[in-house]
């Protein structure tokens, strides 16, 4: 083989590496754009929901659960202690009746005028 001939078969392996190496690095690249792609779909959808839930967030009312001393008068019984104070945050009378019980560690319902009572309410407003 002569010199020519050789020098000209090393000039075109020489091309169809570089071509090889081009292709390569196209793919990676190529691979690289559309993982990124990805990532990016995913992160803006995460956003938008995060968005949207907080935005739902905001338009419900938050309560505030609190507690306050009262003084029993004549007549009271938790049951109208109950319907004064229990919101829509209990699902019924008896489960307020049954709270203020255990707060106030009474293991009957008979309330005496004069006696004191915690009891829970809630409120809108954050004190």
């Amino acid at each position: 083989m002569n010199s020519k001939a050789y020098e000209e078969l090393l000039l075109r392996d020489y091309r169809n590496r570089q071509k090889r190496m081009l292709r390569i690095r196209q793919l990676h690249r190529r691979i690289f754009l559309f993982i990124l792609t990805v990532v990016l779909v995913l992160l803006l959808t995460v956003s938008y929901h995060a968005i949207l839930s907080e935005a739902t967030a905001k338009d419900k009312n938050i309560s505030y659960k609190y507690y306050t001393s009262i003084e029993i008068q004549y007549g009271d019984s938790l049951w109208s202690l109950a319907k004064e104070y229990a919101g829509e945050e209990y699902a019924s009378a008896e489960d307020y009746v049954h709270e203020v019980m255990q707060i106030n560690h009474l293991r009957e319902e008979n309330l005496i005028a004069g006696q004191y009572l915690i009891i829970p309410y809630y409120s809108n407003i954050f004190k």
